[in-house]
């Protein structure tokens, strides 16, 4: 795999979001390999707002808006209950920095650690970066 397509969670542009990663504002999307970052696209979180917490309702609606743009993986500070269901569709990685920038350099220098997650299907884990 050359490339990876990575889902930020953020509500301001620069630093991920705060809250769960299905609680975010909005999504940045960038193609990412080991030597360059191209970014593709922002999407405004759309999904429905959880019922209980652990929604399933909300982790399909989420997955539903990412899937469209062949979203592999997901990053953010924060994942709720959620991260069991998202992480059967995506390599949902915690993020151990605030900024977008910062994760990017961090997902680069384990691009090959990540994709290999990724190659694992429905049993892959969580990783933190």
């Amino acid at each position: 795999m050359e490339k990876i397509t990575v889902a930020f969670a953020s509500d301001n542009k620069i630093n991920l979001s705060k809250e769960h990663f299905g609680e975010a504002k909005e999504y940045f999307i960038y193609d990412i390999s080991i030597t360059a970052t191209k970014f593709v696209n922002l999407i405004t979180n759309i999904s429905p707002e959880e019922k209980m917490h652990g929604d399933p309702n909300k982790a399909r609606g989420v997955s539903a808006i990412l899937k469209p743009h062949y979203v592999q993986v997901v990053v953010n500070k924060a994942f709720g209950k959620n991260i069991n269901r998202m992480k059967k569709q995506f390599v949902c990685i915690i993020s151990q920095t605030d900024s977008i920038d910062e994760s990017i350099k961090n997902i680069q220098l384990g691009f090959n650690n990540i994709v290999s997650e990724y190659e694992k299907g429905e049993e892959r884990n969580f990783l933190k970066l």
